[in-house]
Formats: structure tokens, sequence, C-alpha cells
């Protein structure tokens, strides 16, 4: 499903970004003593964070990390990081420097959703205006619980999109939450239209792994560090562009 509908941000959407936040707008577009972090607010802990490009996703103890990639080119699109029955992809977009992505693109998926028959439910959580909603499985009529929370970040826009058990109780997958707060994002300098998806990048055993499948049967495939069985249901339901 693309969300293309423009509100207040079409003439933002038509050019791009090439100004560098000042130190002033960089604190007040991070306004949580807890992440997602820019990379200029990351604290310096002992958490190791896996480089997946404009990301440094956090690789806890107990959880697998994923990675939905293009059929294609085999380049990735999104992180899936699994606890137990649940799952959360996390996708990360250019944004405007002194406006953020998340209140309009809410009401746009609201507004699909609801066009095709969904109920979204808007619930207030840990950062704000959040959406629950029903997201397809892989198997045809199945629907599991879902949650998607949006981030406004200094010129960058996370969405993180949970399912199963731990989507709408926090403490089926408490490590889930752990990884969102622990996030890093890594916007940048260059220039990139607003929405325009960061690019991210496949760690090199997990890129050496899916060019062998993609020699294998000419395809892509889902890579994966974890349990490769695990789907991405969000990046069914959401396309920015």
């Amino acid at each position: 499903m693309a969300f293309g509908r423009r509100r207040r941000q079409e003439a933002d959407e038509a050019e791009f970004i090439d100004d560098e936040p000042g130190p002033q707008e960089r604190a007040d577009a991070v306004d949580d003593p807890k992440g997602p972090y820019d990379v200029e607010d990351a604290p310096r802990d002992d958490v190791h964070r896996l480089d997946v490009g404009a990301l440094r996703v956090p690789a806890l103890e107990g959880v697998q990390i994923q990675f939905q990639v293009e059929e294609a080119s085999g380049r990735p699109m999104s992180v899936v990081v699994a606890d137990g029955q649940s799952a959360m992809e996390l996708a990360v977009f250019a944004a405007p420097k002194s406006l953020g992505l998340w209140n309009d693109v809410r009401d746009e998926i609201i507004e699909q959703l609801e066009a095709n028959g969904g109920s979204p439910r808007t619930v207030d959580g840990y950062y704000g205006r959040e959406l629950e909603l029903s997201l397809p499985t892989p198997v045809p009529g199945q629907m599991v619980p879902g949650r998607m929370i949006g981030v406004d970040g200094p010129r960058w826009f996370v969405r993180a999109v949970m399912t199963g058990p731990g989507a709408l109780d926090p403490t089926q997958a408490p490590l889930l939450e752990e990884t969102l707060r622990r996030l890093v994002v890594v916007r940048g300098d260059d220039a990139m239209p607003v929405r325009e998806p960061l690019p991210l990048k496949l760690p090199k055993e997990v890129a050496d792994h899916v060019e062998g499948l993609r020699g294998e049967d000419g395809t892509g495939a889902e890579a994966s560090s974890g349990r490769p069985e695990m789907p991405a249901p969000g990046a069914r339901i959401a396309e920015l562009r």
C-alpha cells in the first residue's frame, strides 16, 4: 500500500534537504532522554549496535535481527527484530529540518485503511500518538494485531511496526521496546527528498548469505541473522512514497 497524499508538506516534499541543523535545533528535535537517538546525541554506553547503514540496531541478547530485502536488487528495505512470537519492523526516512512527518503519515494511513474496511485506533503511547491496527500475514485471511509508532528526529523519521502479542502488551515482548529506545539513526549529510528511505546495508556475513541464495535460484530472499521464518508484516502495509 502506497501512501502518497500530500497535505501541508506538499512544498517541502518537492524540495531537497541540504541544510545542516544547528546544535539548538538538534537538541529540540530529540526531546526525550531515551532513543531513538540521532547519532550526534547517542549515548556512550556499552551496548553493541549492528551497523546497517542509516541505523545502528542494538544487538540485545534474546532477539533475532532480520532484514526485509528487495527481491530484484537484494537491497535491504527495513530491519526486523524478533522477540519470541512478536516482531518489530524498523524503517527510516528523510524528513524536513523543521517539520515532522508522523502527524501527516498517521492521518494518511488511517484514511487508507478505513477506505479498505479497516478499523485502526489512535492511542496514546510512550512516543505520543500511535496506531493500533490489524495486519495481514502470509496465510490468506489470517490477521495479527499490530501497533505502528512514528518518531520524528532531526531530518529523519523512524517508523516502527510491531506485530504479535507484544504489539498490544509490551510486557509480552520487552526487548522490542528496549531495541527502539536504544536505536541510533545516522542521517548523513547528503541532500535527499523528503520521505525518501535512508540507505540501509546488510552486514557482510548476511550479504554473502543473500548473494548465495540469489545465485542458487535467481530470486531475492529474506536475509536473517536469526529465524528466517519470522515474517515482516509491516513491510506489506506501509510505504511512505
